[in-house]
């Protein structure tokens, strides 16, 4: 019998942990008084890192050809840009009523 075969839920168990260690890290970052700046790259390169970890792990796209996984992966990247873009300038539209 093989590991995988013995116990066929340790990836997903390794792949919840590791990602559990992430998120506490990313909740703790804000405690330490960083520089706006690096605080802000910190936290989206970790949740890039989620998000591949998520892709790769729970959807399956490890095992996939690649060319749907860069598919999936074209997918959320236009996705967030288009999310970025429509909160940024809400957001700035909320600021500036919140100011006045």
């Amino acid at each position: 019998m093989t590991e995988t075969a013995a116990h066929p839920y340790r990836a997903y168990w390794i792949t919840w942990a590791v990602l559990l260690v992430i998120t506490l890290g990313m909740l703790m970052a804000e405690e330490l008084h960083l520089p706006k700046w690096f605080l802000i790259g910190f936290l989206l390169m970790f949740m890039a890192v989620k998000a591949v970890m998520i892709a790769g792990t729970f959807m399956h796209l490890r095992h996939e050809q690649r060319n749907l996984a860069i598919m999936v992966a074209a997918g959320i990247v236009v996705t967030s840009l288009i999310l970025y873009t429509y909160v940024s300038f809400e957001s700035r539209h909320v600021l500036e009523r919140t100011i006045r």
